[in-house]
């Protein structure tokens, strides 16, 4: 089983150029900016600090994209159905933060 999963990571870094254990990083990195973002807006939205919800959001955007743009940048290529997928879970993010900042608000 190792050994396929090496053989599949070598596959994706020699074919599309891009290596998905550097994505797996941008990606897990992104995890505590993502959440603390997400509270720092909710929290700015309940003081009616939009300053503060404003900086938040980029920061947001930036951490949900990031490893996305890593794949644009480097990558090459990539099949078609690839940028379907990558398009929604950006998507899926999105949507999910609306409905958590929506909860939140109450």
């Amino acid at each position: 089983m190792i050994d396929y999963i090496n053989n599949w990571l070598a596959h994706v870094r020699n074919n599309y150029g891009v290596n998905p254990l550097i994505f797996g990083a941008i990606y897990g990195a992104g995890i505590i900016p993502f959440w603390l973002s997400v509270y720092k807006i909710a929290a700015g939205l309940r003081k009616k600090n939009f300053k503060q919800v404003k900086i938040f959001a980029i920061v947001l955007a930036i951490v949900i994209i990031a490893p996305f743009t890593y794949v644009v940048v480097w990558g090459r290529n990539l099949p078609f159905w690839f940028w379907i997928i990558a398009g929604i879970l950006i998507a899926y993010s999105i949507y999910s933060v609306f409905r958590k900042l929506k909860v939140s608000r109450r």
